[in-house]
């Protein structure tokens, strides 16, 4: 349907015939916009007061809480910097906050006293410190946002560096608190204030951070800290609002006639372009779809690929490797006779050990690539914990004995028998064991311990007092092929397969695998089973639907 010029024509003729009306509508949105624009001018003033009223009332209460804890940092710092105090006599952790601490310059703990807060949050929040102080070198004090407290709450420190008797820098006294110091602020502004630090960003993050965007700014005295105020919504906008329908009252009557035409010819174009858009959409997402199928049959052929490439490799690598360490065997057994130059003997047992270890590394490799493809299966039976425990002891007592490191094994009689696929459980345990043989130097001590969850199930520990890793490098130590950065790590044989071979085989068993370390201090494997991967007081234990024949294989494989 179209809209003729002749009757455009004869709707401007009776446009002009109301030009009383028109006038009279004018002159009324005139008198309203008028009276809207008085009421907005004396509403914003209002506004404006009790504003500054509200930000300076913030102003003072913010001052007050970091004058407090900044008097905390200086009675800490000058009591460190004269020598005066070990640590030992921190401040008590008062309303509000979650801790008090020392930390020397590189973040590690020295004392706190601290409310909720576990050794790996405040090593957590010692590295972030010590980050902050070396990165704004010169700030004091300074403030360190956005640490998570490992229970999921956020803190914020406010850190203040002291120089030692040296001449050097000592250490770091920290303040840490959560959202709730500030609470006070939400009740004196509503929920519109929060504090910022000097680049912009929330001191604690909310669900107003992004709007608030665009507040009023004022610094916090003493502190390098922003107070950033949300004004409430203008009164006088609610009331041009509410006026605005009735102004455009009028004005939208002397434009409907017009409109009408207006709204019928977009809509017949509008219609037309919505068919093209959909035709346009559908021939899109056919050709993604056709893409889509190419890629995953594309990936299809790769996995295919790769599985047949592993197979043949195995074949290869292994057949060679069994010759390899047989005959090094014996010439090293010297089966045929004695060999006169005992040299030959130590590069045959040389040659054993490296074909020994290349084994193991293709069988990682192997274990990854299956794991990966979702092929790896396990067989679970009742076993006890004894006889996984000394079946793993057995053949890394050597190890340990060449390396002068105790190992000891507790909690066999207590902890209950287990539902678990033998070989797995004992490649675990041998992974584990290896590890911390390899970074326990000698004179150091192992210990495995075994024990019943209450909640069911089992629990096995392998605890060590070696090297230790930092934080950083326990996130990083389960990536396949994950090695930390130390020089020592560094020269220790081995792919980086061992723990994330682990992880897998003990979620395998609906299980899990962590790790606690810390640089210097000892590394804690945990291996937690479920109540379906052990059996209780009655013999009793998860069904599983695998038969014998099925166990077989997988064993086999």
């Amino acid at each position: 349907m179209t809209l003729s010029l002749a009757s455009l024509g004869r709707a401007a003729g009776v446009f002009r015939g109301r030009g009383a009306i028109v006038t009279l509508a004018a002159i009324a949105i005139s008198a309203i916009v008028v009276l809207a624009a008085l009421g907005i001018v004396d509403r914003r003033t209002a506004d404006d007061r009790l504003t500054a009223q509200a930000i300076a009332s913030a102003l003072g209460t913010a001052q007050a809480i970091f004058d407090r804890d900044r008097q905390l940092l200086n009675r800490m710092t000058d009591a460190e910097a004269a020598g005066l105090s070990d640590g030992s006599a921190l401040p008590t952790v008062g309303p509000g906050l979650r801790a008090v601490a020392l930390f020397d310059p590189a973040g590690a703990p020295l004392a706190s006293a601290s409310i909720g807060l576990d050794d790996r949050a405040l090593v957590l929040l010692g590295g972030a410190v010590a980050r902050a102080v070396a990165f704004h070198a010169g700030v004091s004090p300074l403030v360190v946002p956005a640490i998570d407290d490992g229970g999921g709450t956020t803190l914020a420190a406010l850190v203040q560096p002291w120089i030692g008797t040296d001449g050097f820098r000592g250490g770091i006294a920290v303040v840490a608190f959560d959202r709730a110091r500030l609470s006070v602020l939400d009740r004196l502004t509503a929920g519109r204030a929060e504090i910022i630090t000097a680049d912009g960003k929330p001191l604690f993050a909310s669900e107003t951070s992004a709007a608030a965007a665009g507040g009023r700014l004022e610094a916090i005295p003493g502190a390098p800290l922003l107070l950033r105020y949300r004004p409430p919504l203008n009164n006088s906008a609610r009331m041009l609002r509410a006026a605005a329908p009735f102004a455009l009252i009028a004005f939208l009557a002397m434009a409907a006639a017009l409109a009408m035409a207006i709204v019928l010819i977009r809509r017949d174009r509008a219609a037309r372009r919505e068919i093209e858009r959909r035709t346009a959409v559908e021939r899109e997402l056919r050709d993604k779809l056709k893409t889509t199928a190419a890629a995953a049959e594309r990936t299809d052929k790769t996995n295919r690929t790769k599985s047949r490439f592993l197979a043949q490799v195995t074949h290869e690598l292994r057949t060679p490797l069994n010759a390899i360490l047989g005959f090094s065997e014996t010439i090293r057994q010297q089966m045929f006779g004695p060999v006169t130059n005992t040299r030959y003997l130590e590069y045959a047992g040389l040659i054993h050990d490296a074909g020994s270890h290349l084994l193991s590394l293709i069988n990682d490799l192997l274990d990854d690539a299956r794991i990966d493809a979702g092929r790896m299966e396990i067989a679970p039976i009742r076993v006890s914990a004894a006889a996984v425990g000394r079946s793993a002891l057995d053949l890394v007592e050597l190890l340990a004995a060449e390396r002068k490191v105790t190992l000891t094994a507790t909690g066999f009689n207590t902890c209950p028998d287990l539902n678990v696929d033998p070989r797995a459980i004992k490649q675990v345990l041998v992974n584990l064991l290896s590890n911390a043989i390899k970074y326990t130097p000698a004179g150091g001590r192992i210990e495995m311990r075994f024990a019943a969850r209450p909640e069911g199930g089992a629990a096995i520990e392998v605890a060590d007092t070696g090297t230790g890793m930092s934080a950083e490098d326990v996130l990083y130590a389960f990536e396949p092929f994950g090695r930390t950065g130390a020089d020592q790590t560094r020269r220790q044989p081995g792919t980086g397969l061992g723990l994330s071979l682990a992880r897998s085989l003990v979620r395998l068993h609906a299980g899990d695998l962590t790790l606690a370390s810390r640089l210097d201090a000892g590394t804690t494997a945990t291996i937690t089973l479920p109540a379906s991967a052990a059996f209780g007081t009655n013999g009793a234990a998860a069904p599983t639907t695998k038969t014998e024949g099925e166990k077989a294989a997988a064993r086999a494989a």
